[in-house]
């Protein structure tokens, strides 16, 4: 159980200075210069998803809770928030980066996750440009329920929200843990080999556990040959760290949670299922 606890502990407190960054943005934004950050970031929703997808590629999750905290603003795109969770890659680079033998697969992997994350960022905002997605998106007020935070300090506000959420964050991610520990590394090898064809839908599965022993168990699962390549860059691509257990954790619409979920598993789900049907594979 200590185990678990320090585990937990690990990948939970990374994410406390991007956690207090996003409440930190989030208080500007509402408070001090609405219109300044509103306007900037307006300019610049052309580009959304293109930027997206590079920050998120870079081996951390401070750009999911980033983005999610943005997205809950009303201040970036759908697409732009898809674009940052599909190329997020948490722990699977640097753990690549580490094993010299597996160094070929790192750049055709970023390619794959920059370039695809673009590409459903930027369908997704055509789709709903044009109304063939609807928009649920609804601004959140992080102070709903809170009369009277408005007397305190940006910062001191940000801290509050920061240390409420990363509670929460921690109890479910040690409840996680403590699932996966249970359940066993080695049960998962077995379950991966002997249901090859549900491989694509599993890793797609396993993505989404908001923990960093997910993208570490399907790294570890390609490198020892349990996995192919396409169920690898789905479950990479589903792997969005902390950034959507922060939008179930704060945002109240959860109708438009579920449809983020719902492209989320569906586009990172395609791109592995047209990976092994060309027969791509390193």
């Amino acid at each position: 159980m200590l185990h678990i606890l320090m585990h937990s502990l690990n990948d939970t407190i990374p994410m406390l200075p991007f956690l207090f960054i996003t409440y930190l943005l989030m208080e500007l934004i509402e408070h001090k210069k609405p219109d300044l950050f509103k306007n900037i970031l307006n300019k610049s929703k052309a580009l959304g998803p293109f930027i997206g997808a590079l920050l998120g590629v870079i081996p951390q999750c401070g750009f999911s809770l980033i983005a999610s905290g943005l997205y809950l603003n009303q201040n970036i795109t759908l697409g732009t928030l898809i674009a940052v969770f599909l190329s997020t890659s948490d722990e699977a680079l640097p753990m690549l980066i580490s094993s010299p033998e597996n160094a070929e697969i790192i750049l055709p992997l970023i390619l794959i996750k920059i370039i695809w994350a673009m590409i459903v960022g930027y369908l997704i905002d055509y789709l709903v440009s044009k109304k063939f997605l609807k928009n649920y998106h609804s601004i959140h007020n992080i102070h709903d329920e809170c009369d009277e935070e408005h007397h305190h300090s940006i910062i001191y506000l940000a801290f509050i929200h920061t240390i409420k959420v990363f509670a929460i964050i921690f109890v479910i991610n040690f409840l996680l843990t403590f699932v996966m520990e249970s359940f066993g590394e080695d049960n998962i090898r077995i379950l991966f080999e002997n249901f090859k064809i549900l491989q694509l839908p599993i890793a797609t599965l396993v993505g989404l556990i908001p923990n960093c022993a997910a993208s570490v168990l399907l790294t570890s699962l390609y490198i020892d040959n349990f996995l192919s390549f396409g169920a690898l860059v789905s479950g990479l691509m589903s792997s969005v760290g902390l950034g959507l257990l922060f939008l179930f954790q704060t945002y109240d619409n959860r109708r438009d949670i579920i449809r983020i979920l719902l492209i989320l598993v569906i586009a990172s789900f395609s791109i592995g299922f047209m990976i092994d049907l060309v027969g791509f594979n390193i």
